[in-house]
């Protein structure tokens, strides 16, 4: 038993020396920059910022040396075998890019041997780097600039749709703060001073469809289930309460934190999980607008705001195709083990100039079509003159009853006034008034009631019929011979 014990003690001595001995390792590496970029200052001093210096950038004794030959060299000592770095010409906002001025991930150095000399290529430098980035980070501060002014536009003007304006404004500012956090990530300066402007792009990605969805309804004065919709705000708060740490961390902190991509999971899961959520809601927003087409007998003005609507959405569709492909991308490089970092990067400033687009068409509609955004004025005056009230019904009438003016698929309520003749306000007025219908409840009444005269037999076809009557798709049709008898044509064929 006693030969057991010293056995096993002697065991476990020499396996504590041998990893005492791998932990007392010593590595020497010697970093060589073969080349500068061409903007490099002359008298540029040069630090190499790593875990050996607790990641600042201009610790005196990780300062290169310079041979005869101009070039920059550094010799460090490390136990482990990989070593993250980069380098510095003393700040981080003076930190090496990439080629296209871009902020670069760290240097990833594996040692296998004691000693190793590694060549280095800085291609750029954060701070005085141009590039295309440069151009972009502008047209990301204009778009900015005019997003407030919409922002002010939209609230000056008279008669204003408040509620809808209010949800509007709401949408402009976050697209418009999400532009600027964009903007700033390209600035090593504002970064430096305001690193966490680089959370507030992501803060965009569960609030701007649900607002949009809201827009939507209160444009056109749709109700909304108000306890449903708050159930889809959760993802929202739940982002925020994950943020909260790094939003109340102080700048440097926060900095290193995002140079060890401490940050790049949460990145990529609400990414992920944002996509299949703003999928959603635009299926919903198109749904809306669907039916909205379908139920409505759209005025001219109507026509607008679904047209504009509508070219959002589209705008939208491709934004989300993008999306959706960019993922696909990403996915597949880390499968295979590919850096697809530059594919991946255009594809999200194709992403952000869409939706930066997105303010120049709200501005673009604004401009032309102002009274999309002002409130609908109510029938101030007291009452119609009885004579005029009893003219435009007689007239109605004929048109109804004797032209069968509503078989006519393009008919609006403009068109309907304009045979009267009257003014379009007058005619709506009238038929809320007399038949407490609004103008489409009505023409689809004439309609459905026309439709069951004609298909008196089983034999007739039902949707040829519709057409025949007036009704220019199916699915209008079912919906407003359901919702005025309160079934289907054929079950209510059958009770007949």
């Amino acid at each position: 038993m006693l030969r057991y014990f010293l056995c096993v003690t002697s065991l476990f001595l020499i396996l504590n020396q041998d990893l005492n001995a791998q932990d007392s390792t010593k590595y020497s590496t010697k970093f060589i920059i073969s080349h500068l970029p061409k903007s490099t200052p002359h008298d540029a001093s040069i630090f190499l910022a790593s875990e050996l210096s607790s990641w600042y950038p201009d610790i005196q004794n990780h300062r290169l040396e310079r041979d005869d030959k101009g070039q920059f060299w550094i010799e460090v000592e490390h136990n482990k075998d990989t070593l993250e770095y980069k380098f510095t010409r003393g700040g981080w906002e003076a930190v090496e890019g990439r080629v296209n001025g871009r902020a670069r991930t760290n240097r990833i150095h594996i040692q296998k041997k004691s000693c190793a000399v590694v060549p280095v290529v800085i291609e750029s430098w954060e701070d005085i780097s141009i590039g295309a980035y440069n151009i972009y980070m502008i047209f990301l501060a204009l778009i900015s600039l005019q997003g407030f002014l919409l922002i002010i536009a939209i609230n000056t003007i008279r008669n204003k749709n408040k509620v809808a304006n209010g949800f509007l404004t709401v949408l402009l500012v976050l697209i418009t703060l999400s532009i600027i956090g964009r903007a700033s990530t390209f600035s090593p300066d504002i970064f430096n001073w305001q690193p966490r402007l680089l959370l507030i792009p992501e803060l965009i990605l569960f609030t701007y469809a649900p607002f949009f969805y809201l827009y939507i309804h209160k444009l056109l004065v749709i109700d909304i289930n108000q306890k449903r919709f708050k159930l889809t705000l959760i993802p929202v708060f739940l982002q925020l309460v994950i943020y909260i740490p790094y939003l109340t961390m102080n700048n440097q902190t926060f900095i290193y934190r995002v140079m060890d991509q401490e940050l790049f999971p949460f990145f990529a899961i609400s990414g992920l999980v944002s996509l299949i959520y703003n999928i959603g809601f635009w299926y919903a927003s198109k749904k809306v607008l669907f039916n909205y087409e379908i139920h409505e007998t759209l005025s001219e003005n109507q026509n607008k705001y679904v047209g504009f609507l509508k070219g959002v959405l589209k705008i939208k569709a491709v934004y989300l195709i993008i999306w959706v492909t960019l993922t696909l991308v990403f996915i597949s490089g880390t499968v295979f083990g590919k850096n697809w970092l530059y594919i991946t990067e255009n594809m999200i400033d194709v992403l952000w100039l869409l939706f930066s687009f997105i303010i120049f068409a709200l501005a673009f509609f604004a401009v032309k079509h102002p009274e999309v955004l002002r409130e609908k004025k109510r029938y101030k005056d007291l009452k119609i003159d009885s004579n005029e009230e009893q003219l435009v019904l007689r007239k109605l009438n004929e048109l109804m009853f004797g032209k069968q003016a509503f078989k006519d698929q393009n008919i609006t309520l403009h068109s309907l006034a304009y045979q009267i003749p009257t003014s379009a306000h007058t005619l709506s007025r009238i038929i809320n008034q007399e038949f407490n219908q609004s103008f489409s409840e009505y023409i689809n009444k004439h309609r459905v009631e026309e439709f069951i005269k004609l298909a008196t037999s089983e034999e007739v076809s039902y949707l040829a019929t519709a057409y025949q009557v007036g009704f220019n798709s199916k699915p209008t049709f079912n919906r407003a011979f359901k919702k005025i008898k309160g079934s289907t044509p054929r079950e209510f064929f059958r009770k007949q």
